[in-house]
Parts: structure tokens; C-alpha cells; sequence
């Protein structure tokens, strides 16, 4: 079963949409509530995808302090919470337990290790994203699936800190951020903590990749909207946050 939580609960429409930006807005001060909402729709979701969580082996990639964690054990399942940064992980007191300090585009795990993974918002923060789906690939089991989030580069929230900048490009986007501001941003700058990925690129090798099938591709906050994925340019704008859900054939 999915546990239940006393914080914020999933609207519909309009009314979620207003709900996410405002919680979004208030994220860099007062994460909880914004991260506690997102990790139960993410169990949600993927029990409409993938079925029952409980006793599933896990991988959650760039767990952070872990808030999906918390989550996908509170519905049953074996988690094990990845990230490369201690400090990350420790953002909200002890890191998750169990924690493993590592590289996702270089795990310590064998191959086919794991039922699941969970991706969320990794990809944008390494700058060997391929490097990271080929383990996600390598660790699945025969059968198991993964969900791949992050920020396409293109999206209006795709540079962080430097939005709207990075429309002029990796280059000329911060230099212009950084004169306007007298600086980098505090954290995220680009080419130390973030980095340009895009829906296509990423889709492009998940489909070359023999042993994954890609189920679907979707925004992940307004998901009805998927028809937008399907066209090429628009998405890397439209999408905000791109969801690819694959299987391990």
C-alpha cells in the first residue's frame, strides 16, 4: 500500500497546476512541501505503471536528501538511494540510510541488479548524462523498468538559476547572467552543476539502446499534454520537465 501524508494533496486541472508553481516558487526557501507532493504522485504514477512497488529492488539516482525514498519505501519497496554528493544528501539532516555515495554514470552494482529505477532530475546536474542511461540500462533486470526525469535545456526553467539567459546559448547565457548579476549563481552555475540535455539527444540513444523499449514520453506536470512530445522542437520548449518511462526487454 502507499502511504498516506498530511502535506499537500494532488489537485486536478487549473488547481494542481497553480498548486505546483506556487509550491515550486516557494522550493529554494521551504522544499519539503514541494518535494513531499512530487514523491507521492511519483508513487501514484508508478503504480499505475508498473504495478505494486512492495518488494521491488530499487535504484533511486540522485536521491538527494531523500525524498523519494521516504516515498517508495513507505509503499514496500527495497530502495537504495544514489547520489554523488554527501552534502546533497545531507540537506535535510542525516543522508537517507542506506545511502550509497557514488557516481550514476558509474555504479557499484552488477548487471541487472534491480527491478527498478528511479531517475529524477539527474540528468541536467552531470555532464556524462549517456553515461548515466547506459548504467541505467546495465542495472536493470530482464522486464524491469525505469523513470527518467530532468530539465530539457530548452524549457523556460532549463538554465535554473540563469533563466531566461540561457536561451542565448551555454556561452554567451551565463556570461550575460553573470554581468547582470556580478556573478555566478550561488549554486547550479553552468559547467558546475548543470548542463544542457534534450529530449531528442536522450531519445534518440534510449531507442538505439537494443535492450530497452521507451513505453512513453510525457511533461511531467501536465502529463495529458503528451501530444506535445511528439514534435520535435516544440517539446524541448513546451515540456518543462520531461518523463521517459523505458522497460528492459
Amino acid at each position: 500500500m502507499t502511504q498516506s501524508s498530511t502535506g499537500p494533496q494532488r489537485r486536478k486541472g487549473v488547481a494542481r497546476a497553480h498548486q505546483l508553481f506556487r509550491l515550486w516558487r516557494n522550493e529554494p526557501d521551504d522544499p519539503v512541501p514541494f518535494y513531499d507532493l512530487m514523491a507521492r504522485e511519483a508513487i501514484e504514477d508508478l503504480e499505475r505503471e508498473v504495478g505494486f512497488l512492495a518488494g521491488q529492488r530499487i535504484a533511486d539516482l540522485g536521491c538527494g536528501p531523500g525524498f523519494f525514498t521516504s516515498s517508495l519505501r513507505g509503499a514496500g519497496a527495497e530502495v537504495v538511494p544514489v547520489d554523488n554528493s554527501i552534502d546533497e544528501a545531507s540537506l535535510q539532516g542525516d543522508p537517507p540510510p542506506g545511502f550509497v555515495l557514488a557516481d550514476a554514470g558509474n555504479l557499484p552494482f552488477p548487471t541487472g541488479d534491480f527491478d527498478g529505477v528511479y531517475c529524477s532530475n539527474l540528468l541536467e546536474h552531470t555532464p556524462h548524462a549517456p553515461k548515466v542511461l547506459d548504467e541505467i540500462s546495465r542495472i536493470l533486470k530482464p522486464g524491469g523498468w525505469a523513470y527518467i526525469s530532468w530539465t530539457n535545456w530548452y524549457s523556460p526553467w532549463g538554465g535554473h538559476a540563469i533563466s531566461p539567459w540561457h536561451y542565448f546559448g551555454t556561452r554567451l547565457g551565463p556570461a550575460l547572467y553573470e554581468r547582470r548579476h556580478g556573478g555566478p549563481p550561488y549554486k547550479n552555475a553552468y559547467g558546475d552543476g548543470l548542463w544542457a540535455v534534450h529530449i531528442g539527444s536522450t531519445l534518440r540513444q534510449l531507442r538505439a539502446d537494443s535492450s530497452l523499449t521507451v513505453v512513453r514520453v510525457e511533461p511531467r506536470y501536465w502529463p495529458r499534454l503528451r501530444v506535445i512530445m511528439r514534435i520535435a522542437g516544440v517539446r524541448e520548449v513546451l515540456a518543462w520537465n520531461c518523463v521517459i518511462w523505458v522497460r528492459k526487454r
